[in-house]
């Protein structure tokens, strides 16, 4: 999958400043996610999304139910370089877990039209950080130059309008010194299309997979 520039300073954003929320237990059915399926609207304070940039709960689309999580963004052109600034939205929520254990997310994302200009594009990713709240990445992405994060494919584009979109970042493994994971819906827009665009999504599920999953 291509990694664009835009996805690697959308980690170095999303590394800082996020370890000092509240941290959940896992369920017993491996699925923490706090309001999967956004139809509750569960504030922070309770457990539910932290929410960062243009990010809101929304009745315009659902995969199920009512509402879905709308990242969205405005990347405007300027005269001068780099000729456009960009933005980047998201949210996510924060969880224990252990070096070893893996890891899974998997949603839907949508798009009611075609996204203006690139790099404009929605993602879910997974990431790791230590007690201290340093981005750890994943054991599989540690070698990677552009993210740190494990992401799922894109909707951008080229993808299709009107149709909700599955996504899946894969298995991502702790790596050593891992306190939390985070698992975040992402958009980021750098295309200076000077367009309020962005990404929805549902139906997000978060789970530990494998053996080591039952010392979480």
């Amino acid at each position: 999958m291509r990694v664009s520039t835009a996805a690697t300073t959308a980690t170095a954003i999303l590394g800082i400043g996020l370890a000092s929320m509240p941290v959940a237990a896992l369920a017993e059915d491996r699925t923490p996610l706090v309001d999967p399926g956004f139809e509750a609207e569960t504030a922070a304070r309770n457990g539910g999304w932290q929410m960062f940039g243009a990010s809101r709960y929304s009745g315009d689309y659902a995969h199920q139910g009512n509402t879905s999580m709308l990242n969205g963004a405005t990347s405007k052109s300027v005269p001068y370089p780099p000729y456009f600034v960009g933005t980047v939205s998201g949210s996510f929520q924060e969880f224990s877990a252990e070096p070893g254990t893996q890891w899974r997310l998997t949603g839907f994302g949508f798009t009611p039209r075609s996204l203006v200009g690139t790099p404009a594009f929605g993602i879910v990713q997974i990431s790791f950080f230590d007690d201290r709240g340093r981005d750890l990445g994943t054991v599989e992405t540690i070698d990677s130059k552009t993210a740190k994060a494990k992401l799922s494919a894109e909707i951008n584009n080229q993808s299709p309008v009107g149709e909700w979109i599955g996504l899946d970042t894969g298995v991502a493994t702790a790596p050593e010194g891992t306190a939390t994971v985070q698992a975040f819906s992402i958009y980021v827009d750098y295309s200076g299309s000077n367009t309020f665009q962005g990404v929805y999504f549902d139906d997000l599920n978060l789970e530990c997979v494998g053996d080591r999953c039952q010392d979480e």
